[in-house]
């Protein structure tokens, strides 16, 4: 080690031993480090700057910037290279400033490089090396961090992301969006005229539902499903759009479907094969599903604001939704007073070299040009994935950033029920905090 990173870690003992010991064990030598000069000089770690390499206070007085003006307590996600903590120190506004460690041996090279001992000593700062499962506010992120943190740090890169990139996301969900205008237009009829899905919950009240994405894992469990949906007793069984095909190709026959997506069209769904399958569909759902589903259909909106004025006419459920048919579907079990829910194919992440279940090219007909079109994008954006998430084995597995975003929302769902137990029927896909693992036993 550096002299620098003795004088700094000299400091770090005295305040934080727990930290100091974990410092002294951690090695760096697998990273990737490079110092890279401009008008000043910054660390790049695995091809990411921790910084700015032409102004890096300016870049760090940005960031300081979007505080609210009031607060005295501050927390910081990341080091970077130390610039934040040190331009909040000379702020006598912030009497309390949390810095949360998102990566020990990035912290540790920065420390062997770098003079840090003036924030490290200031009697304002706690370090910390465990953020909360939840997030601090107000609070400041070192952004090129998050694309660097520690495993046991994914779930809070995961949130920061999510709230980083919120105003970016909201604008695929404006009220004014052409596509969703027409589809309320074109649904209007049967939106008038279909029965409220609200009305389920006084037929269908259960004790125990299973719920079935089209995630990888579902491939795990065909057979599983099929000798449980044969039992007279069985749990009941609400799926996702997209998992109706293979469901329906392996003699599995769900209680309930529920499809949101203004792209799901025809070709995804076997909607010859959907007679006695209950439908519960959202407004932006395209017109050809409905004509053709042979099934009863009974409508439900989100909460959002795009269905505010739809609500007041036409008074419909409102199911939890933040960019997956997954939420709905289990928002729509706990409403039907589920106390357990089994997470089958629920991944958020591309296990098995899979972005869904059944869904592969050899499956579809030459002449289906759009299904066919379908999959090879989708297939097309599991290979170019670069995010990642722990499966149930603690291993990393590819996803994208929706994907972890859906995760994450739906972790903050299920720690607001805490009266239903919830499980995962499998470890390959994510590890989704709030479930336990249960394995399948016909």
């Amino acid at each position: 080690m550096t002299e620098l990173f003795n004088a700094n870690l000299n400091i770090i003992s005295q305040r934080w031993p727990i930290i100091a010991s974990a410092l002294q064990q951690v090695s760096f030598d697998h990273l990737d480090a490079a110092l890279v000069t401009g008008q000043t000089q910054t660390i790049s770690v695995n091809g990411i700057q921790l910084s700015s390499r032409h102004d890096r206070l300016a870049e760090a007085q940005l960031l300081i910037n979007t505080l609210p003006k009031e607060p005295q307590e501050v927390n910081v996600y990341g080091i970077g290279m130390g610039d934040v903590p040190s331009l909040l120190i000379d702020n006598p506004q912030y009497t309390q400033i949390n810095i949360f460690i998102l990566n020990l041996a990035v912290f540790a090279l920065v420390l062997s490089y770098t003079d840090q001992s003036e924030w490290l000593s200031h009697s304002n700062v706690r370090l910390r090396i465990k953020p909360n499962s939840l997030l601090n506010y107000p609070y400041v992120a070192i952004t090129p961090e998050l694309s660097i943190c520690d495993e046991e740090n994914a779930r809070v890169r995961d949130l920061l992301t999510i709230e980083l990139n919120q105003d970016f996301a909201n604008k695929k969900h404006q009220l004014d969006d052409p596509l969703t205008q027409e589809r309320f237009k074109c649904n209007e009829e049967r939106i008038v005229n279909d029965p409220d899905a609200a009305s389920l919950i006084n037929t269908l009240r259960v004790n125990e539902v299973i719920v079935i994405g089209s995630g990888p894992s579902l491939t795990e469990h065909y057979e599983y499903l099929k000798t449980v949906s044969q039992r007279s007793n069985k749990p009941l069984m609400i799926a996702a759009d997209t998992a109706l095909k293979g469901l329906l190709h392996h003699g599995i026959k769900p209680d309930i479907v529920i499809t949101v997506d203004s792209l799901i069209d025809s070709y995804h769904l076997p909607l010859e094969d959907t007679n006695g399958i209950n439908l519960v569909y959202f407004p932006k759902t395209n017109p050809r599903v409905l004509e053709n589903w042979q099934g009863p259909r009974f409508v439900a909106y989100g909460q959002d604001a795009r269905y505010n004025e739809l609500a007041q006419r036409y008074p419909k459920l409102r199911l939890y939704i933040s960019g997956s048919v997954i939420h709905p579907v289990i928002d729509l079990a706990v409403k039907l007073n589920a106390k357990q829910i089994t997470l089958f194919g629920c991944d958020f992440g591309y296990c098995h070299n899979m972005s869904h279940a059944f869904w592969s090219t050899d499956r579809i007909k030459p002449e289906d040009d759009e299904a066919l079109a379908w999959v090879e994008a989708i297939d097309k954006k599991r290979k170019n994935a670069r995010h990642w998430v722990l499966d149930g084995h603690g291993n990393r597995i590819t996803t994208d950033l929706n994907l972890r975003a859906y995760l994450r929302y739906l972790e903050l769902y299920i720690a607001r029920h805490p009266e239903v137990a919830f499980y995962r029927a499998s470890l390959s896909g994510a590890n989704i905090q709030g479930t336990r693992y249960m394995e399948p036993n016909a």
